[in-house]
């Protein structure tokens, strides 16, 4: 995952958001890359979209201060797969 990806992404937020919307805002700018990534876990037996949005969501993690971004608290909001779980609430610093 590039670095830049996620930044071009992260303007394109608000100032609070959670991990679901950064994928939904993902996919509408690097499509191509959100399905190579999808890809690249084909063989996974514990859920293809499950892992990569792990993968997104650990690198957010990870790279938090690069991204100029802080973990706010857990929230529940609809995946893209339109269920309800938690994930991860970010704030833009």
């Amino acid at each position: 995952m590039k670095k830049n990806y996620f930044e071009n992404v992260i303007k394109e937020m608000d100032t609070e958001f959670d991990t679901h919307k950064f994928i939904e805002g993902f996919i509408l700018i690097y499509e191509k890359e959100y399905v190579e990534l999808l890809h690249s876990h084909i063989d996974t037996r514990k859920g293809i979209f499950r892992v990569a949005h792990s993968v997104i969501g650990k690198f957010l993690s990870v790279n938090s201060s690069l991204l100029r971004i802080e973990k706010i608290d857990k929230v529940e909001s609809e995946n893209i797969k339109n269920y309800n779980n938690e994930n991860q609430n970010w704030r833009k610093i």
